[in-house]
């Protein structure tokens, strides 16, 4: 597990965007970079940097494209896991953001957890994170 960079790509289009009905649009670009940091533990950096397509709200034509704010995770994860896989630290989100209206303009903090199981065919996995 600690030498694969995976870069996943998500895209999500929030269709009737306010009272105009608009399209929002959120690239997430998710590099997860695995780092061996003793004999025993892995470091995995997951970051989520969101490509912003934002409708102006109170009107009908019209919008802002750029950066939302950033959400670095870092993952403490055995380096020899057994059946199941797991890992724990701290996620953030960091204001990154291009414009006030594609990101929050706050820092926020708080704990993540991920937990996966490996069974033939399949990968199984929950994560769970909460920032304040």
């Amino acid at each position: 597990m600690a030498s694969l960079i995976s870069v996943p790509l998500q895209n999500n289009m929030n269709l009737g965007y306010e009272s105009f009905n608009r399209t929002q649009d959120v690239l997430n670009i998710q590099p997860v970079i695995p780092a061996h940091i003793s004999e025993n533990w892995n470091l995995i950096t997951r970051i989520i940097q969101p490509i912003v397509w934002q409708p102006y709200p109170n009107q009908n034509t019209g919008g802002e494209y750029g950066l939302g704010d950033m959400n670095p995770t870092f993952f403490l994860s055995p380096a020899k896991p057994g059946k199941l896989i797991w890992g724990a630290g701290p996620t953030m989100v960091i204001p990154t953001a291009t414009s006030n209206i594609t990101g929050q303009g706050q820092f926020s903090l708080g704990p993540s957890m991920v937990l996966l199981a490996q069974p033939p065919h399949w990968t199984l996995g929950v994560l769970i994170n909460n920032v304040w």
